[in-house]
């Protein structure tokens, strides 16, 4: 359904809303314990020199730390699925799983959060260093922003609608 609050090309194909740059933003902010590890093996050339170690002990002060962040991509990675696979004819789980895709996003902002708090919390570290207190108070923004913009609303609650020709088969 096209509504006079977007141009034209803000919708796909199939004429469904997509994603604007601030959500893709906020999904590449949450994939970057991927990016971090593919950037370090880069370069280091799969060798762990202190420059490397460096970059992601900074980001990530204990190897607990950057676990937990991966599994924090969990449902950013589901939702790219469903993004990728969001077409006429798609299946009820993609659809199901893009229609929760702000509630995807803030529990992905939440378990960031937790990776902010649960290794001091644990005592693997005596602090939270400058840089957590930095991705705490992104996440805060970031749920913030996805509760307070219609934009996201709208992307998640439109999806292509089935061609009648092949909604039978």
């Amino acid at each position: 359904m096209m509504s006079k609050l977007y141009t034209f090309s803000d919708y796909d194909k199939y004429m469904s809303l997509r994603p604007d740059f601030e959500m893709w933003l906020i999904m590449v902010y949450f994939l970057r314990p991927f990016i971090m590890k593919i950037s370090t093996i880069q370069m280091g050339r799969g060798t762990k020199s202190a420059s490397v170690s460096g970059l992601k002990d900074m980001v990530y002060p204990n190897d607990f730390g950057f676990f937990i962040a991966f599994l924090a991509t969990i449902p950013v990675i589901l939702l790219l699925i469903a993004y990728m696979k969001r077409k006429p004819g798609a299946s009820e789980l993609v659809r199901k799983i893009w229609r929760n895709g702000r509630n995807l996003l803030v529990v992905a902002a939440v378990l960031n959060v937790i990776i902010i708090f649960v290794p001091f919390l644990l005592d693997l570290t005596h602090s939270i260093n400058m840089l957590g207190w930095a991705q705490l108070a992104i996440a805060i923004f970031i749920i913030f922003y996805l509760y307070k913009t219609q934009r996201v609303k709208d992307v998640f609650a439109d999806f292509p609608k089935d061609d009648p020709e092949t909604a039978g088969k």
